[in-house]
């Protein structure tokens, strides 16, 4: 895993955006690529200087996979939805995929674009060897929309036979007599079983010979396949063996952890027998020092009843002057009532003295009058000087 939590990155250094579905998580996981060991099985169908669809762009791992260890000429990937194709193109340049090429598809009018420099050019395919269909593709009966095609290149079909609608889809490989070369789980190759050409008298030893020629080549790899299933038979026989091995190792360890574990138990039950014991005096030795405790907090007692006795008869003696304090309490708490209610009504008193005097301050009779004052001292000042 890179640094960046939003990318991926896998064992040979390829680095994907980290998507959140099954593929990816598994991706993950593995540090490999998605379907890596059919991945392998199936390459040994494509053809060199192969020109692959992969229809279902989450497939990206496989199209990386089919640059790096494939002899291929062109790997197309196909997606509409804008930000995907973006980011598929993101993947092609950070792992420098020269050999992918992210289309944008209209189905309906087999028409084909990409983006240059953010502006879609129309771009034309080239013809296909090789075609995968996932499940989901299938679902989607895009399949339908390439018979035309199917009908005129005859590609290898890489399909997913998990699909829901793979009956209908078994039902057109029937009428392009299309026929399984290999399966793998629910992966399988399928390619056109061609009809064999009728040969002149003067071929047939040609042909004979040319058959006789696939025979051979057919027993080589039968040959092949099965000095690989005897080693893989004698890798798998000694990795029984071994497994077997270290299970009787593990038996052993765990039969003698068992009899360690029981002297174990015994010396602890010893050991807890012994702490019995110790208990058993510990607590008859707690239980005496529980009654001198006791006796102590009876004899406490006693002390504290006449204590308690003794300030209840000088209580009952203060009792008439608290309750002469407390009604004189009472008394002044009304006084002060009474007092902040006389402060109340003399406030607003005062507050509406104010506004009246305010008022008439403000009125025009009053203004009059103060010009008029103002004049008369003037004049007295004057006539003074």
């Amino acid at each position: 895993m890179t640094k960046n939590k939003a990318l991926l990155k896998l064992s040979d250094n390829v680095i994907l955006n980290k998507r959140n579905d099954a593929m990816a998580i598994e991706m993950a996981q593995t540090k490999d690529y998605y379907q890596k060991t059919i991945l392998e099985a199936f390459a040994a169908f494509i053809p060199k200087q192969a020109v692959i669809y992969e229809m279902d762009s989450q497939f990206i791992s496989h199209a990386v996979y089919f640059t790096k260890y494939c002899d291929v000429n062109q790997v197309y990937l196909f997606e509409k939805n804008r930000a995907k194709y973006k980011a598929l193109r993101a993947d092609i340049r950070r792992n420098k995929a020269v050999r992918i090429e992210c289309l944008r598809p209209e189905w309906d009018k087999n028409s084909f674009s990409k983006l240059d420099k953010g502006k879609p050019v129309i771009f034309g395919p080239k013809p296909a060897d090789i075609i995968h269909f996932s499940k989901r593709v299938l679902e989607e009966d895009l399949f339908e929309k390439m018979i035309t095609q199917l009908e005129k290149d005859k590609p290898l079909l890489w399909l997913d036979t998990d699909s829901t609608n793979f009956a209908k889809i078994t039902r057109w490989l029937g009428k392009l007599q299309y026929q399984v070369q290999k399966q793998l789980d629910h992966q399988a190759i399928y390619a056109v079983q061609k009809a064999l050409p009728k040969s002149e008298p003067g071929e047939k030893h040609e042909l004979a010979s040319k058959i006789f020629e696939q025979l051979e080549i057919y027993k080589r790899h039968l040959h092949q396949l099965q000095q690989e299933y005897d080693k893989k038979l004698a890798q798998i026989k000694a990795e029984q063996a071994e497994k077997i091995t270290r299970l009787e190792d593990k038996h052993h360890a765990i039969e003698q952890k068992w009899e360690n574990e029981s002297k174990k138990q015994a010396a602890l039950a010893q050991q807890f027998e012994q702490k019995r014991k110790q208990y058993q005096k510990e607590t008859r030795e707690a239980k005496q020092v529980v009654q001198h405790i006791s006796d102590a907090l009876n004899a406490e007692k006693a002390v504290n009843h006449d204590l308690n006795k003794r300030m209840l008869a000088l209580l009952m003696e203060e009792k008439p002057i608290l309750l002469t304090m407390e009604a004189r309490q009472i008394q002044q708490k009304k006084e002060l009532s009474n007092l902040r209610y006389e402060n109340i009504k003399l406030t607003r008193h005062l507050a509406s003295m104010t506004e009246k005097y305010q008022r008439l301050n403000d009125t025009k009779v009053i203004r009059m009058m103060r010009k008029y004052w103002n004049f008369k001292k003037k004049r007295r000042l004057r006539n003074d000087t």
